[in-house]
Parts: C-alpha cells; structure tokens; sequence
C-alpha cells in the first residue's frame, strides 16, 4: 500500500498512456468500425460485387475515384441512404472520412456487411489501383 500512495503519480500516467494506446482499437471494435486493405478490398469487389460508395467531396470524387464508385458525401449519406436499398444484399465499401457514422447509419438501414478502405483512396492510389478521372 506505501508503494501505491509514493508512486500514485507514475501509475495513473501509466494507466493513462495504456488507454490511450489501446482506445483506437477499443472504438473500433465498439463502433464496428472494420477496415480492410486494398488486396482484401478488390476481393470483395470482384467476388461479392461489394457497392464502392465514396464519401468524399464531389470535387474530390471528380478528381479521382474507383471505377464503379457512387459519390455520397459524408453529410449526405444518412439522408440519401434510401438510394441504396435495393443493394442491401451487398457487401458495402466505404471510401472517405467520418467512417463511423456512416457505418451506423448503413447498418441501421439493413446492411449486413459494412467496411472502411484503410489508408482511403491515397492507398488505393499508392497500390496502383485503377482509378477514373473526370
């Protein structure tokens, strides 16, 4: 007990910078939040003809984007969710930010299978990925 109360300082940074270190994969696991690399992810597309939706600026998505992709920009997914009902049998791919939230919203709407692509389309660019341009 004396060794806790002297040493009280260093074993709450301890205990902080251990929760800290493990909290991403904490959220991730509460959330849902599954993500897959760019191998894993052409394999869904090819094999269960996974939806590609890409959450990212319609500029953004002008630019650069994965042949097949639907633009449904992260502010406008939960709203425009609807649009995806008839492909509800499919696994969904998700390209862009605030991940979470549209993996909520998806799965709320009767999407079994919902992922994120890790590292996004720069990792998809960075793999040597085909990509359409406007």
């Amino acid at each position: 007990m004396h060794f806790l109360t002297q040493n009280f300082a260093y074993l709450a940074l301890m205990l902080i910078s251990g929760g800290m270190f493990i909290w991403p994969e904490i959220d991730r696991m509460l959330n849902g939040g599954a993500e897959i690399g760019t191998m894993e992810a052409t394999l869904l597309m090819n094999q269960k003809r996974a939806v590609v939706i890409d959450m990212r600026s319609a500029e953004e998505f002008a630019q650069a984007r994965i042949p097949g992709a639907r633009n449904l920009p992260a502010g406008e997914l939960a709203a425009r969710v609807g649009e995806l009902a008839k492909l509800k049998g499919r696994p969904v791919l998700l390209i862009g930010q605030r991940p979470v939230a549209a993996m909520r919203a998806l799965k709320a709407a009767g999407f079994a299978e919902v992922v994120q692509l890790r590292g996004g389309m720069s990792a998809w660019q960075e793999a040597g990925l085909p990509v359409q341009k406007a």
